[in-house]
């Protein structure tokens, strides 16, 4: 696992709305119906995309997954537990690649600012 995904788990264990009806998943969704329905809309997503993973990795695990719609955020399984995995967001094809966990979470915080300057 990706150490600052991991680091990242420790500390918060996932993160309700990251943004909007995006959800971090935690270690007790690992297994649940929301994050079953995750990695079956990978599947289906990697059947009708081709999505790079990059060298070393091999099939995308779900880290989040919105509730409402088709977006998913994936990080791809490494071979070696102590290199930084990209955050892929997939929402029927990829909408945003992350290099890094840290990168990604920068990113939904400016995203989030965003979308409250918008309303202001």
């Amino acid at each position: 696992m990706d150490p600052e995904y991991a680091d990242f788990l420790r500390h918060a264990d996932g993160w309700p709305a990251v943004l909007q009806d995006i959800d971090l998943f935690g270690t007790g969704d690992y297994g649940s119906d929301a994050y079953m329905e995750a990695e079956e809309l990978v599947r289906v997503i990697e059947d009708e995309a081709e999505i790079k993973r990059g060298e070393g990795f091999s099939r995308l695990i779900p880290i989040g997954a919105s509730r409402t719609d088709i977006d998913i955020l994936v990080m791809p399984c490494m071979a070696e537990s102590k290199r930084p995995a990209e955050i892929i967001w997939l929402a029927g094809g990829e909408v945003e690649r992350y290099r890094t966990f840290s990168e990604f979470f920068r990113g939904m915080i400016a995203e989030n600012h965003a979308e409250a300057d918008a309303l202001a």
